[in-house]
């Protein structure tokens, strides 16, 4: 009995290409690492396609071990001058499809990564230019102007600007969309849009052993931890605010890039209790990780997070340290009840009182709730059952 063809998927994204990430690790490590766990997965189910959009100039010839990220079937670029770079790689990808189609593989489906110029460009010429286009889905993974009042001049402004297109306009021209948060279920039901809640998954051949654990003194400081990015939308400053605010035996490591990395190290260099530890790799951030007893997620209320899920969370689980987090857009019903969970709409009160009640349960507890919720990850939302999910979805819906 001849085995039935697989359907065709092509996907656009932001992975790097393999061996990036080594040297480019600053500009975008928890998507890249999310989306090059999710494609490896969904090539089992599907004749898959794959562009990239780089915000770099990428040479072919640097590509190293596969499995460190995407070995793309296109890499485009998206870099200053933003117009010319971006014209051209809506060029180069209209161009790369027409060839594909006139080889004889046309995709089933389209899935696009989070709304961009480029892509959004490259949706809307198909729209226009073919009668039976493929079914288009959206990865909706987070969205700073849904929910927002943008300014008169604003629009004005990105109305003569090229390859500008409002989330608003985008989403009507979609089949179906996959959300990170789980609060971007009413996006695709004000829309009548068929809706799957994905909030990431994990790769659980990357979890610490308990044999790599550290052994903590159960009587000494508690070491809180931070790993990710140091931007406004991240809750940095919220965290050192509410850190800084409390006069307990606890201290605080953290490591990251962004924005204001800047500004924190200067904020904390007075502070003997706070350590930066620098900007490490996605491996070397579980490294770190195994030096503390919690790890701590502050992502804040607005700047779109309730548009996204912070992927952080998962690799947080994976080292099996204990978890204090804000439990929005799905982080909740993630990491279940064993986390310890902040309140958003109090965030730097309610870190100084999280670390406060923390003084008065065990170590060994605390330990614990790390390993129950590292396990409940691993079981529940591993990329392999999260691309199953996918890709029933993609399929039948």
């Amino acid at each position: 009995m001849l085995t039935p063809p697989r359907q065709k998927l092509l996907y656009l994204g932001f992975a790097f290409p393999p061996s990036a990430p080594e040297k480019r690790h600053g500009i975008n490590p928890a998507g890249h690492l999310l989306e090059t766990q999710m494609i490896h997965e969904l090539r089992r189910h599907y004749d898959l396609r794959s562009a990239g959009m780089l915000p770099f100039s990428w040479n072919p010839d640097d590509a190293a071990d596969p499995s460190s990220g995407l070995p793309h079937d296109l890499l485009l670029v998206d870099k200053a001058p933003e117009v010319w770079h971006r014209l051209g790689s809506l060029r180069l990808l209209k161009r790369r499809y027409l060839q594909w189609q006139h080889e004889g593989w046309r995709p089933d489906h389209i899935l696009v990564y989070n709304l961009s110029p480029v892509y959004n460009a490259f949706l809307l010429w198909l729209k226009r230019s073919f009668r039976n286009p493929p079914r288009l889905l959206l990865l909706f993974v987070d969205s700073s102007q849904l929910g927002s009042k943008i300014s008169a001049l604003k629009k004005l402004r990105h109305r003569f600007k090229p390859l500008v297109y409002g989330d608003e306009q985008m989403l009507d021209l979609f089949d179906g969309l996959i959300g990170w948060s789980k609060n971007s279920e009413f996006v695709a039901r004000s829309r009548s849009l068929p809706f799957l809640w994905i909030p990431g998954g994990c790769d659980p051949s990357r979890a610490v052993s308990e044999a790599k654990k550290i052994a903590h003194p159960v009587d000494g400081p508690l070491t809180a931890g931070y790993f990710g990015s140091l931007a406004p939308h991240a809750g940095v400053t919220e965290l050192l605010e509410g850190f800084t605010g409390v006069t307990l035996p606890v201290r605080l490591k953290f490591c990251g890039y962004g924005k204001q990395t800047d500004a924190v190290i200067k904020r904390v260099q007075n502070d003997s209790r706070v350590q930066f530890c620098g900007l490490l790799s996605p491996l070397e951030c579980l490294d770190f990780a195994l030096g503390c007893d919690l790890l701590i997620n502050p992502r804040p209320l607005g700047h779109g997070n309730e548009n996204n899920f912070p992927s952080k969370v998962f690799e947080y689980a994976l080292t099996g340290r204990s978890i204090m987090t804000t439990g929005f857009a799905g982080v909740r019903e993630v990491l279940g009840e064993e986390a310890f969970y902040l309140d958003e709409t109090r965030l730097v009160e309610s870190i100084g009182s999280q670390l406060n009640l923390l003084q008065k349960i065990s170590r060994n507890e605390i330990e614990r709730r790390g390993n129950v919720v590292k396990q409940r990850v691993i079981d529940q939302f591993s990329w392999k059952s999260q691309a199953e999910k996918m890709a029933r979805f993609i399929t039948e819906s």
